[in-house]
């Protein structure tokens, strides 16, 4: 069993050095959790991992492709690092875009974020038996990102849903989503995709 006074570990995979990669391993080291930030998917962590993040750089527009495989190769590499259910079990989060619903400008995103879903929602079948649970947070691309205010995209009607919040969604909002998927207390939600989005996904004809 784990020693309930040593540290959580958590792995950041990050492969293209975002921001809001950042501001989850910021907010996971307050949280009291030794964190290692990995560039690489293939990267091996330094012990067993109560926690692992995944983050493509959808958000920030950069490029990516394969992402779904790239998680999966990486969950599979990982797996032996997993806390089994016995010693109180992992937690994976995915952080993709909202775009997943579908947006007419970005295909090649929207596709992307809609296979992590996929691949996440797969996981967590797979995955449920040995104690690790695995959620999605698909975020509106938060301040600082290029694909905010893209405005209307060419030849269509159709405007980018906006927050019904009062201020835009930050990576520091991003962040504590992640963090709440991740904590011991949300252990019996998988499977699932929490929007952070200020409810943008309310007004858009395009969501489910």
């Amino acid at each position: 069993m784990t020693d309930p006074d040593s540290p959580r570990r958590a792995l950041v995979l990050d492969p293209a050095g975002t921001t809001t990669a950042s501001a989850i391993a910021g907010r996971l080291t307050s949280a009291g959790y030794t964190v290692e930030t990995a560039f690489d998917s293939t990267a091996e962590p330094g012990g067993p991992l109560d926690a692992i993040v995944y983050e493509p750089g959808l958000l920030d527009d950069a490029p990516a492709e394969h992402t779904a495989d790239q998680l999966l190769a990486a969950v599979d590499k990982l797996g032996p690092y997993l806390r089994p259910r016995d010693d109180g079990g992992s937690r994976i989060v995915v952080v993709t875009s909202r775009d997943g619903l579908g947006w007419p400008s970005r295909p090649a995103l929207a596709a992307e974020s809609g296979a992590l879903v996929s691949a996440a929602r797969s996981l967590a079948l797979a995955l449920g038996r040995t104690g690790t649970t695995v959620n999605v947070v698909a975020a509106l691309p938060p301040e600082g990102s290029p694909l905010r205010g893209s405005g209307r995209p060419e030849n269509t009607h159709l405007y980018e849903p906006g927050a019904l919040a009062p201020q835009p969604v930050t990576a520091q909002d991003i962040a504590e989503t992640a963090a709440f998927l991740l904590d011991g207390r949300s252990g019996y939600v998988t499977g699932q995709v929490l929007y952070c989005c200020g409810g943008a996904s309310l007004l858009s004809s395009l969501s489910v």
